[in-house]
């Protein structure tokens, strides 16, 4: 059992720099180069209380976030904007951050989450891939996909695991020896993408509504 208490979230700015990072490459990522390609970064800890062995032992946990989207001030905190459930209650913040998100950031959102200075894990997320980014590659089906890293000289096989990846709609691959989830959509070009760095078989598949939503983060989503 252990407890987690979440400190105030800190915000480093990103300097409108241009990303020149082609996030699809499976391999790891360091932090820096994505300080420099305008990345938001968004820094806390969580104290946690680990109860093994019936001994208390606290320790501290230092997350690292880096996203595409900006921050906004919510409550005097600064969080990610937001943009998953929008304003629904505001029409006219609801339409600024449609307005971001497609204008902005081509309809995707990036997110890549450091623990104690290692990466953990990154989730591309692809809304609506109908316009000729070419940092944006179309994912939207078992074959794009398989295409695409080929075509990179980048080993890819497909990973069958009961109900999740079927043979008829194959969501789990072995990219670079990185076990990878994408969910896709044929029809809008849509898709998410997500890799865990320290346990492979373990897909968060809830990160932008907690993250995303003005909400503090809780620890207890990703373990």
């Amino acid at each position: 059992m252990k407890v987690t208490i979440i400190s105030m979230m800190i915000v480093l700015v990103s300097c409108g720099k241009k990303d020149t990072i082609n996030h699809y490459l499976p391999d790891p990522i360091i932090q820096q180069e994505l300080e420099k390609n305008g990345f938001y970064k968004y820094s806390y800890t969580d104290t946690i209380d680990d109860f093994t062995n019936k001994r208390m032992n606290k320790y501290v946990v230092k997350y690292n976030m880096y996203s595409n989207v900006k921050p906004e001030n919510k409550d005097n905190q600064l969080y990610p904007m937001q943009l998953v459930g929008f304003y629904k209650s505001d029409s006219v913040k609801n339409k600024q951050s449609i307005q971001y998100l497609k204008n902005q950031l081509n309809d995707r959102i990036i997110t890549y989450l450091f623990r104690n200075d290692s990466l953990f894990y990154k989730n591309i997320v692809v809304y609506h891939n109908d316009q000729e980014a070419k940092e944006i590659p179309d994912l939207s089906s078992e074959e794009k996909i398989k295409t695409y890293y080929n075509n990179l000289k980048i080993p890819i096989s497909i990973i069958l695991e009961g109900n999740r990846s079927k043979k008829s709609y194959p969501t789990l691959f072995r990219i670079n020896n990185h076990k990878t989830s994408i969910y896709y959509s044929r029809e809008d070009k849509s898709y998410d993408l997500f890799i865990n760095y320290i346990n492979e078989n373990n897909f968060y598949r809830n990160i932008l509504e907690h993250y995303y939503l003005g909400q503090p983060i809780n620890t207890r989503y990703y373990d």
